[in-house]
């Protein structure tokens, strides 16, 4: 199994997911954290899985949807870590993300 590593932009983006959670139904943020730490989870157990969005030669970026929510985890192989570069809103930012 993989070490999960998460950057300070995907922790920023899971800040701000909570925040609008929050301001809807706190029952949608314990939701929300399940499903990330599911998705979390798949990538560590299988990284190689998951779809590419990009084949940069220094680093191949992956992508996970969430089952539930609008969201995509953006995320990179580094050795025996997984890198979650960003965790975003497919609604708010469809963009974004997108290396």
């Amino acid at each position: 199994m993989h070490n999960i590593e998460v950057s300070l932009e995907a922790e920023q983006d899971i800040e701000n997911a909570i925040d609008y959670y929050f301001a809807i139904n706190i029952d949608l943020v314990f939701k929300f954290r399940d499903e990330l730490y599911v998705a979390y989870e798949k990538i560590a157990v299988n990284p190689q899985f998951y779809k590419y969005i990009s084949k940069n030669k220094k680093k191949q970026f992956r992508r996970i949807q969430l089952k539930s929510f609008p969201y995509i985890i953006i995320y990179s192989i580094n050795g025996n870590a997984i890198v979650v570069n960003s965790v975003f809103n497919t609604y708010r930012k469809p963009l974004y993300g997108t290396p």
